[in-house]
């Protein structure tokens, strides 16, 4: 009888522990080494907590506008300190799922910094040889240069989820992802917010219509927004905040400077080069389609690899990786359709191509859209602001992608990832009938709009 392969994974964030479970699935004897808590950025530091957090900034909002319901409510207080302690009650139970996963599946779970070195991978006095190694190395929130980032009023993405009071004001250098779900997140709590972005518009990743809209219902929030200006120099460091100067010359103050201009990947130091793994410019391990490395024995997923830093994908790598290392014919990692969705108020979803990029890749794209302020459900909720959008190509009708923006869009956006998957056209996404009222009609309405059936919309 063959003896199973040893499957060793570095990392235990979404990519580390899928690959460890799938691999143990597959017959594999694996241990998978994390070097500080399970769940990695994504559930300890990332995707879990904050949106813990922006659950209840959206529930602040609605109580606010409580008298707009019919309802009559004294004025609202925040337990800041209460509201964190959910937050970590919550990461826990989710940690502990992830604990439960790996006893159930027989995965050896070793905590410590692991190393490479000669076909194994070392983590203090012990040495664990591999058949198969995955890299599921991860990310860590980026410093800005001349920034003294020990400073007590600097943060970091990490820093800002171990505050213990809500700041008067802050200054969020980085219109991204990040920057723009802690605004939504801290603008209804009262801080003063300030958004500091070198490009020219915040949201880099989504089309210019959806990040100019958002910027406007950002600002209605009463959120500050400086776009195309960079930071240039912070004035006076103090323990109760910091002066920083853009380079226009405007001089701005807060209680706090939240420095969020993306995340690097934990890849030096731990013997990648001496193991033939090839690491490029920016830190990231190179794989090839099958997310193998230059050493055949090695793979690696999720974002130490590049391309999209999402909980998801680095998931589906997890898992293709271990397949393709243990269970036949290899099979290349697809990322056609990856939604990406954005945590802020409103929402925002992305799947496929938006309609500047379905343009710049040669479509002849036309678009069918329709308005949130025509849903009745999304009346009824209180929250009107927002659209759906999709994209299509004219001469085939192929569905190429799709926006959406406003409440539930982050649910509402995998109905046209599977379209897409399955090589539906927009007429045919149209006929498939939606109940009323929901918002998730409007995906119906805006595929009917595109091609003139809409009788509401066209």
């Amino acid at each position: 009888m063959t003896d199973p392969k040893r499957v060793v994974v570095l990392g235990g964030g979404p990519a580390g522990d899928v690959a460890a479970l799938r691999a143990a699935q597959l017959g594999a004897d694996v241990t998978m080494i994390e070097r500080a808590q399970l769940g990695g950025t994504c559930l300890n530091w990332g995707c879990i907590p904050t949106k813990s957090l922006l659950s209840t900034a959206d529930l602040l909002r609605r109580v606010q506008r409580a008298d707009e319901y019919g309802l009559v409510v004294p004025e609202v207080s925040v337990d800041f300190e209460k509201m964190m302690a959910r937050k970590d009650d919550i990461v826990s139970k989710m940690r502990d799922g992830v604990a439960g996963a790996t006893k159930r599946k027989g995965v050896n779970v070793v905590y410590g910094q692991g190393s490479l070195d000669g076909g194994e991978v070392v983590v203090g006095d012990e040495r664990f040889p591999y058949d198969v190694l995955v890299l599921c190395l991860g990310t860590e929130p980026s410093g800005l240069p001349g920034i003294e980032m020990d400073q007590p009023a600097v943060l970091t993405s990490n820093d800002i989820l171990v505050l213990e009071s809500i700041p008067k004001s802050m200054i969020i250098v980085g219109g991204g992802v990040i920057g723009c779900e802690f605004a939504s997140l801290f603008a209804p709590l009262g801080t003063e917010i300030t958004v500091v972005e070198i490009l020219p518009r915040l949201l880099a990743g989504v089309d210019t219509r959806t990040a100019s809209q958002f910027q406007r219902l950002l600002e209605k929030e009463g959120v500050a927004v400086h776009l195309e200006r960079t930071l240039e120099e912070v004035t006076e460091y103090r323990e109760d905040g910091v002066k920083v100067r853009l380079d226009d010359g405007t001089e701005l103050e807060a209680e706090k400077l939240l420095v969020s201009v993306g995340r690097a990947p934990q890849t030096e130091g731990i013997g990648l080069e001496s193991a033939g793994v090839e690491v490029n410019e920016r830190g990231h391990v190179v794989v090839d389609e099958y997310l193998k490395t230059a050493n055949p024995k090695i793979y690696a997923a999720g974002d130490c690899i590049g391309g999209l830093q999402l909980a998801h994908l680095a998931e589906a790598e997890g898992e293709r990786a271990v397949e393709n290392a243990l269970d036949g014919t290899p099979i290349p990692m697809d990322r056609t359709v990856v939604p990406s969705c954005i945590y802020t108020h409103p929402e925002i979803a992305v799947v496929g191509l938006n309609a500047e990029d379905a343009k710049d890749a040669g479509y002849d794209a036309k678009v069918g859209q329709t308005r949130f302020a025509g849903s009745g459900k999304a009346l009824g909720e209180g929250e009107a602001d927002g659209f759906a959008q999709v994209v299509f190509d004219a001469e085939t009708g192929l569905l190429l992608g799709a926006t959406i923006m406003g409440v539930h869009a982050v649910e509402m956006i995998h109905e046209i990832g599977v379209a897409i998957s399955d090589g539906l056209s927009v007429e045919e996404l149209g006929h498939i009938i939606h109940a009323h009222p929901t918002v998730s009609e409007m995906v119906m309405h805006a595929a009917k709009q595109g091609v003139g059936t809409a009788p509401y919309h066209s």
